[in-house]
């Protein structure tokens, strides 16, 4: 009533929404888009970035099994299992607004050949023995494996030995 005012201030500060998403790269083992191996198990690794923060780096892969990745700039996991061909790997950074960056790295997995090769006489003989007057002998026979034969060797008791 007196005609007195009084003041009170208040400062706003527009905080824009983070919409940036978060960098991720692959560089173990290789910082190429494409990997080969004859190992079950792989080990992956690289870099993370964003605008604010990454929060968390977790891994996918297309033929099954995921997880959390250790560490968010400089992260790792080991121990992925692959499945026997092309497996499909998938590391995504996320930072706390709930953006997402991928890289991929897909891995071509070829289990070792440990299947032994089988060879069969069959000519001049299939049987175990075969008994000649000649000095020379010519052999024929059959080679198979589960991947491929490269060469078919022979030898004799007498040192003997050819392709």
């Amino acid at each position: 009533a007196a005609g007195n005012t009084g003041t009170d201030t208040l400062t706003v500060t527009y905080t824009p929404p983070d919409t940036t998403q978060p960098t991720v790269t692959i560089t173990t083992p290789t910082s190429g888009s494409t990997y080969s191996t004859s190992k079950s198990q792989l080990d992956i690794g690289g870099t993370a970035a964003d605008n604010v923060a990454v929060t968390s780096v977790s891994w996918s892969n297309s033929r099954g099994g995921s997880g959390t990745c250790s560490g968010t700039s400089s992260w790792s996991n080991s121990g992925i299992v692959l499945a026997s061909g092309q497996n499909v790997l998938t590391v995504t950074a996320a930072d706390a607004a709930g953006n997402t960056g991928t890289d991929t790295l897909t891995v071509t997995y070829t289990p070792p050949d440990t299947t032994l090769p089988t060879v069969t006489i069959t000519t001049p003989t299939s049987g175990s023995t075969y008994s000649t007057s000649n000095s020379q002998l010519d052999i024929r026979g059959t080679a198979a494996d589960n991947v491929a034969v490269t060469s078919v060797r022979w030898s004799n008791s007498l040192g003997g030995s050819g392709t």
